[in-house]
Parts: structure tokens; sequence; C-alpha cells
């Protein structure tokens, strides 16, 4: 650690919190204590936690009683985490229209906060988190950074995109970027400082939506004289700037650590942006209305989950990947039990080498939504399209099924690139998908990112048929008995 992170770490942060009245060095020991607790201690911790929550949300969160009351039960009927298996889980429609009804009656206004999901699964939505509880989750989620490189003081680069949104009015407004950018001249100063000189750790953050090659070179030069100890990025826009990288032969940036999450991460990337920055690349998994969830230790094989505010299950989906269905044991302001994610992964089972008893989650493999519908029966997962990143001449693509018969695949091309060179994967589509599949390729000179930022690589237009799932999930909610 260098003398400033250290001065900052040991000094000046502890003096400034203390100003503020704050306890987030305190909570942050707490949970770097309580991460080397056996799995059978965190489980008790976490039921603990979940009971009383329960209890909270039966009293005081309308949409919770009815769901107590569908099942004809009472807090008391769950006395062990695979009880609360029978629960009902929470889906992101009631989420986005019965907000009112998921926020605690008795919540202090003053207390709550407002914030808005990235919108990458169609719609944004608006969450709410308790003040007091944004606490522990600021805390647990500097931990579970910590684990992967992150530190007190330390020099970060964001390569992430601020929100798209603002709630205005109750509402959901698309934000004016230009104007958020511009604004007065003493607040892009202030927020330069704050940026630049921030008390915890100084941070340059730069906005991916574009990364034409002009931008990346600039990006390139600002990473050079800044010098960052770790790098926060979206998986597939790291990846982009590694690829120009490695193109023009460009080196010299080299931190402690790479940091990627919200989307899926494939073992070429990995590869690839490991070799770019010699450095080890982790990957970290986290929801907008949970906060950080899992992250990868040095070991990397599964990523430890923030056991001590956050309870993990997995549901079978329409494929044989299984959904992580994720419940906040420390927001009583909007209760969040049992929240269908879309998101997919399996448990890791045992204990981890590096002697943490934080269970992991194992297989992020993407969202249900990218499990595409095959006409043949069943659904095809979206990592079959990774083939399509060791196609000679395809610099980036986007696979997206319009219908169930039809595909349109984005291409951004290379000088080695020939029409030929596509004939493998066009046909390994059509043996997964129907021989009469309808396949148009159309050629790009970028692959634009989504509105919050990120770069999808596998979209499907047809709405998931969800029946079968549903029938499965009933027939693990029937009543509690006795």
């Amino acid at each position: 650690m260098s003398l400033y992170a250290s001065f900052v770490k040991n000094v000046t942060l502890p003096f400034y919190e203390r100003r503020r009245g704050s306890d987030l060095l305190q909570r942050m020991g707490g949970f770097e204590q309580s991460q080397w607790m056996s799995t059978e201690q965190l489980k008790s911790l976490q039921f603990e936690k979940l009971h009383k929550l329960l209890k909270h949300a039966y009293q005081h969160v309308p949409l919770y009683r009815e769901k107590f009351d569908s099942i004809g039960a009472v807090p008391e009927d769950f006395t062990s985490l695979e009880d609360f298996s029978k629960f009902p889980t929470l889906v992101k429609k009631e989420l986005q229209e019965r907000l009112d009804d998921l926020t605690a009656t008795n919540a202090d206004p003053q207390n709550l906060l407002k914030g808005i999901t990235s919108g990458s699964s169609g719609q944004p939505t608006i969450y709410i988190q308790e003040r007091s509880s944004n606490r522990d989750r600021v805390a647990a989620g500097k931990r579970l950074t910590g684990i992967a490189g992150w530190d007190v003081g330390l020099r970060l680069f964001y390569l992430w995109r601020d929100s798209p949104y603002q709630i205005e009015d109750g509402k959901i407004t698309e934000v004016d970027i230009h104007a958020h950018q511009s604004g007065s001249l003493l607040g892009r100063l202030k927020r330069a400082i704050h940026d630049r000189y921030g008390v915890v750790n100084p941070t340059l953050r730069v906005d991916p939506t574009m990364m034409t090659e002009s931008e990346m070179a600039e990006m390139f030069q600002r990473l050079k004289r800044f010098k960052p100890d770790v790098i926060i990025s979206y998986v597939n826009t790291l990846y982009r700037f590694a690829q120009f990288m490695d193109a023009e032969n460009l080196s010299g940036i080299r931190p402690r650590s790479v940091i990627v999450s919200s989307e899926s991460l494939y073992p070429h990337q990995r590869k690839l942006m490991e070799k770019v920055f010699s450095v080890p690349v982790y990957n970290r998994y986290g929801l907008s209305e949970t906060g950080i969830v899992a992250i990868e230790c040095p070991e990397r094989n599964g990523l430890h989950i923030n056991q001590e505010i956050l309870h993990i299950e997995y549901l079978p989906t329409v494929s044989e990947t299984q959904q992580i269905v994720v419940t906040d044991l420390v927001n009583y302001g909007m209760p969040i039990l049992r929240y269908e994610t879309g998101d997919t992964g399996v448990p890791v089972a045992g204990t981890c080498a590096c002697g943490r008893g934080l269970e992991r989650i194992g297989n992020l493999e993407g969202r249900v939504i990218e499990l595409l519908p095959s006409k043949l029966g069943g659904h095809v997962n979206g990592q079959l399209f990774a083939t399509f990143h060791w196609i000679e001449g395809v610099k980036q693509y986007q696979v997206i099924q319009d219908r169930i018969e039809a595909f349109r695949i984005n291409i951004v091309r290379t000088d080695r690139y020939k029409e030929a060179n596509l004939d493998p994967m066009v046909t390994t589509i059509r043996e997964k998908f129907g021989t009469d599949t309808h396949i148009d390729i159309n050629y790009m000179d970028v692959i634009p990112f989504t509105n919050g930022g990120k770069y999808k690589l596998v979209v499907s237009n047809i709405k998931p048929n969800t029946d079968q799932m549903e029938a499965d999930n009933l027939s693990s909610e029937n009543k509690l008995a006795g």
C-alpha cells in the first residue's frame, strides 16, 4: 500500500468519519471478522435476522401480509431457512406495480431512499432502501470488494455509466445527460474535485457509452497518467478496451486488480483482460435493489456471498439452469423477500480454500431472459453464441432472436473477415433452432450499448413461457402443515 493510501486509511478517513458521526469503519471491521465464521454460524445469524424481518413484514407490509394469508401461515410457522423456501416469491412486476404495498407502513419517510434499477431487463424499476440499512449495505459491499483487491485510499478507475434515469414526481424519466455533464462551472468543479480527491478513494470515472477507437486512445492516455490501483467495469466495455489495447500493442497500465460485473464473464474475456493488464480479473455480481451480492476471492472458485445481509436460494428454470432468488435481511423500509432476480447460477458446495465461511455462487451464466426458446423444444443457453468470439474477422457481435424461427446477427468486421467464416455457426444455429430458421446478417461499424451503458451480446425478444415455472413454484408453496 502506498504512503498516501496508508495515510487516508489510518488518518484522514477515521477523522472524517468521526466528524460525520459515522460508524462505517466499525461496521466494515465487523464484516471483516464475521466472514471467517463457520457456514453454520453464518446461517444461524441469517435466520435470526430473517425471523425478525418476517414478523415486521407480516405486521407492516401489506403485500407480504397477503402472501402470508395466501398460504395460511404466520411468521412463527417458519422455524428454519428451509421452511422459508415455502414462502411465495416476489417478482419484478410486483415491485413495479405495487411499490406502495411493499413499503412498510411504519417507516419514517425521512429514513427512506429511492433508487432506480438499470433497466437492463427491459424496464427500469423504482426501489426503496432505508438509510440505516444502507450503512450496512455499503460496509458489507466494501468488505466484499476488498476480497478482490480494493482498499481504502487506493486509486480507482470506473468504466461505468451514471444512471440514465431519475425520479420526478414519483415517476421515472430519462436524464438529460448533456445537461447533467455540463451544468454550472461550480457544479462541474465540485464533481471533479470529489472524484479525484475523494475522502475514501481518488477516482477517475469514464462513461463507456460510445467507446470509439479515438475515445479509447484518449482514455488510455488518461489512465497512464492516473495510474489506477483497481479497475472496476462492466464486462464487455472493459473487454472492448482490452481488445483495443491488444490490437494496438499498448501497455503500461498496471493495476493491482480488475473487477468486472453486470454481465456474463466468459473465459476468453478473462484471459485477454488478464493478458493486457497483467493482473487477476475478479467477477462480481450485484443488484441495484440489494447492492453487491457476491464476488470472487483469489481462489476464484465461485463468488462469495454477502451472507450476513443476504440470503440466496435457487429455483429451477425452463432450462437446466437455476434462477437466483435473493432475500435482503436488513432493509425494513421495503423488505425484499425471495426476489426472483432473473439471473442464473448454482450453489458451490463445501468451504472455500481461502477459509471464509461465506457461501458461494457458481456458474453465473447470464439471465433467464438469455435462455432462447427453440421450435425443436426446450431452451438454448445464450452461451452457445460465444463461439463468435473465435471466428476469424469478427471483432464484435450481437445475436437478437426476434421470433422463435428468426434471428438477426450484428457483426463488426475486421479486414480478415470472410462471409464463409460464419458457415459453421449458421449450421449450428439451425441445428439447435430448426433447419428453416431465418438468419439475417447485419454489418455495423459499432454495436451500441444499452441506455445503462452495458453491451448485450444475446437478446431474445420472445417473452419467456413461465407457465411451467409457475406450476413448479406453486407445488413448493403449499400451506405449511401444523
